[in-house]
């Protein structure tokens, strides 16, 4: 008795199908699928670094200042004794001249403590950019993770349905045959 050509063409679809999805499944057990590692931009880094490197540090010029008031200090202290007609007049100047000495030296400490929480600012900015910038990372690592998890479901998803179509494709061809025959 002769085979039905439907039961061949449905056998070969079938076939056809169930080596597509299994060929499917190969892929889908070959697609990779990233960690999601925390790694930051180097160039966070390093401005991290220089905060940290200038976060406790005196402002630039600091000593000098200090120098130039003590020096200031000195050279009126020695006009005052050079030139003072008595002793009160010396006493008197010399404390209002060191008077003018501490409160440059207090508008010196002023400005050393504003630039010191300018630093501190730049350091936390910079500690809040390391975080933002791990954040970026990390969020496209997952991304990435996403997309690949994505890809293997799609492979598998498209494998089950021509399995599934082949198998049912050579059980309508028997079928069909059966009752072509019967």
């Amino acid at each position: 008795m002769p085979i039905p050509v439907g039961l061949i063409a449905a056998g070969i679809g079938g076939a056809v199908k169930m080596f597509k999805g299994a060929k499917q499944n190969r892929l889908a057990n070959k697609v990779v699928i990233p960690d999601a590692d925390y790694n930051t931009s180097p160039y966070a880094q390093k401005i991290l670094g220089e905060a940290n490197r200038l976060k406790n540090s005196r402002m630039p010029g600091m000593d000098e200042a200090g120098d130039n008031i003590l020096e200031t200090g000195a050279t009126t202290s020695g006009n005052i004794g050079r030139n003072a007609t008595s002793g009160a007049q010396a006493l008197a100047m010399l404390t209002a001249s060191q008077g003018i000495t501490n409160n440059s030296f207090d508008d010196l400490n002023r400005t050393q403590n504003e630039y010191s929480k300018q630093m501190l600012d730049n350091w936390n900015n910079a500690n809040q950019g390391m975080i933002t910038e791990g954040d970026k990372v990390f969020a496209d690592q997952v991304r990435k993770q996403k997309m690949r998890i994505d890809e293997k479901n799609a492979l598998r998803s498209a494998a089950t349905a021509n399995s599934g179509g082949g198998m049912n494709d050579i059980i309508n061809g028997l079928f069909m045959s059966g009752m072509q025959i019967g």
